[in-house]
């Protein structure tokens, strides 16, 4: 097998498409096994608690996840007070709805408390284990629960180099580079539904680049002893403001009346600062000089035209924030 080949095998682990697979199933092996060498019986509640709460990366599990891992104690407890009443008499049905429904309620109203009704129910489901009582086998799948979730935590932070600040450096790189050429296409008609689906799918992606920076954040944090620090989440909110200005920019040229040069200069002129922002992200090339973008913008500011003056605010706006993230660019540690 030639060095190619092998690269387009290695190429879904090295971009982390096939490594949080990789991470759920040893998470699950490691989880039934330290339940096993305990001689826990129903080893597989330890397993079911990871697929709770494990997520594909360990920013995810700890920021996200972290919210199910609090939900999930917060329903293995409720469900042993349930088993400690049942043991004391209560009826076993009525207690056991009436809890497990107090928690749908504050799962709906509070997010973190999603998983707790599931963990209460592992809990208030508890039978007789030949040797044990209910509040023992309740006990037993408690410890079981704190096993998954350990080794959900713990799985999740040891193996969660893969690669994310490429994937996110490469991610918002190609965004900015498609927010550049609907800005530099700007004085075309397009229909309004498009740029409105267009829109929407930017809006999405700059969604999944935010829970990536927190992923990227935390492997600079644990696999690099430092570094960018909160660097990833700084260029996942100018990408946000950038889209922001772009599109009241867009907005602007399009309402601009006539053909002046100054606005197809100004959209030009902007089109080929966030491009150029996008392949410095991308380590093709030295942060993008923004003079001329700055020229426009100073132009727009200094004339009293309507057009110009509708243009000088979001020209200025994308001026600021273009140079913002070039600070952050110019300031991340070299790879």
């Amino acid at each position: 097998m030639g060095t190619s080949a092998l690269q387009r095998l290695a190429a879904p682990w090295r971009h982390g498409r096939w490594r949080s697979g990789a991470q759920l199933a040893a998470a699950v092996a490691i989880a039934w096994g330290v339940a096993t060498a305990l001689h826990l019986p129903e080893s597989f509640w330890a397993v079911m608690s990871v697929l709770i709460v494990m997520r594909p990366s360990a920013g995810s599990t700890l920021d996200a996840g972290w919210d199910r891992v609090r939900g999930t104690a917060a329903g293995a407890l409720v469900g042993l007070a349930g088993v400690y009443l049942h043991h004391h008499g209560a009826p076993m049905l009525a207690t056991t709805l009436g809890l497990v429904m107090l928690l749908s309620f504050a799962s709906a109203s509070v997010p973190g408390m999603r998983s707790a009704p599931v963990a209460a129910l592992i809990i208030l489901s508890a039978g007789g284990i030949p040797g044990h009582s209910a509040l023992q086998v309740a006990l037993l799948r408690l410890a079981q629960i704190g096993i998954g979730v350990g080794v959900a935590l713990v799985v999740s932070t040891v193996m969660s180099e893969y690669h994310a600040g490429m994937r996110f450096d490469e991610g918002c790189a190609a965004l900015l580079r498609g927010i550049g050429r609907r800005v530099s296409a700007s004085r075309r008609p397009t229909d309004a539904a498009e740029i409105e689906r267009i829109q929407a799918g930017t809006r999405a992606s700059l969604g999944r680049l935010a829970a990536l920076a927190g992923s990227a954040d935390l492997e600079a944090r644990w696999w690099r002893r430092g570094g960018t620090g909160g660097s990833y989440r700084d260029k996942a909110r100018l990408a946000a403001r950038i889209f922001q200005d772009a599109t009241v920019l867009d907005r602007v040229l399009r309402l601009a009346p006539g053909a002046q040069a100054e606005v197809s200069q100004a959209a030009g002129a902007a089109g080929a600062a966030i491009a150029g922002m996008a392949d410095a992200l991308a380590g093709q090339s030295t942060p993008h000089d923004l003079g001329e973008l700055a020229r426009c913008a100073a132009q727009a500011s200094s004339r009293h035209e309507a057009s110009n003056a509708l243009l000088a605010a979001p020209l200025n706006l994308l001026l600021d924030d273009l140079r913002r993230l070039q600070a952050v660019i110019a300031a991340r540690p070299p790879a």
